[in-house]
């Protein structure tokens, strides 16, 4: 497990982890293993508030397949897609996905099924904490820095703070884990955070996300690869 967190921590940048995951077949060279993480995300409409998941899920081999199932008879089944890492797969929500009403709660089962056939089994808790939605105050350049501020959410353990393109198709920046007493976070092109080794361009429109995160009741350690829930508000800025 603890291999695998480093693996994780630098590929999503937002810890994702907690399940381990087991193999259905021994006695091979290298045993497959994994993490997964159920996630529940909200998202700002003008019907209201509504929420979907989010799933990750890793393994130390290649990944030829991944879903999830939800609780009850018959639960949905969520179908992972593969990233541009054949290790790393994720299930992300589009707008249809969201709804007034929260996921169950309950444990969510996870299956991974490698490259090479063996399959890869374990199971989720999500509860059915969430956070009060998070709201960007300001968005700002000054002396080539960006600033956001916001107001502290009830709850929340963490927050975070990261830079897409225009069109949110790349993420190009983000912050570690700022503590829960965080209302600001600064950066420039020379901060630490940046993805590929990008810089961004002068009078060129990205988009600024910030998330408060809620870690799982219970856990006291390793909060970081344990999130119940992420509260998400972005917004467009102009890099001056």
């Amino acid at each position: 497990m603890k291999n695998f967190r480093k693996l994780l921590s630098g590929v999503l940048c937002l810890s994702v982890g907690s399940l381990a995951l087991v193999s259905c077949i021994k006695d091979t060279a290298v045993t497959p293993q994994g993490v997964a993480d159920v996630i529940i995300q909200d998202m700002k409409t003008d019907a209201g508030i509504k929420y979907a998941v989010v799933v990750y899920a890793n393994s130390n081999v290649d990944i030829a397949t991944a879903k999830v199932t939800a609780p009850g008879t018959p639960g949905k089944i969520y179908q992972l897609t593969a990233t541009s890492n054949k290790m790393l797969f994720v299930y992300t929500p589009t707008a249809a996905d969201y709804t007034s009403d929260m996921p169950v709660k309950g444990d969510y089962t996870i299956d991974i099924v490698t490259a090479d056939g063996q399959t890869l089994t374990g199971k989720d808790v999500i509860g059915n904490e969430k956070l009060t939605p998070i709201v960007i105050k300001s968005a700002t350049m000054a002396s080539q820095k960006l600033k956001t501020t916001w107001d502290k959410v009830t709850g929340a353990d963490a927050y975070v703070v990261k830079l897409y393109s225009a069109n949110k198709a790349e993420l190009l920046f983000s912050s570690n884990y700022l503590a829960d007493t965080a209302v600001d976070f600064e950066f420039s092109s020379s901060s630490s955070g940046w993805l590929y080794s990008v810089s961004p361009a002068a009078n060129t429109n990205y988009v600024v996300e910030l998330l408060g995160v809620k870690v799982e009741t219970g856990v006291l350690t390793d909060k970081a690869n344990n999130i119940q829930f992420v509260t998400v508000d972005s917004k467009t800025i102009k890099w001056e």
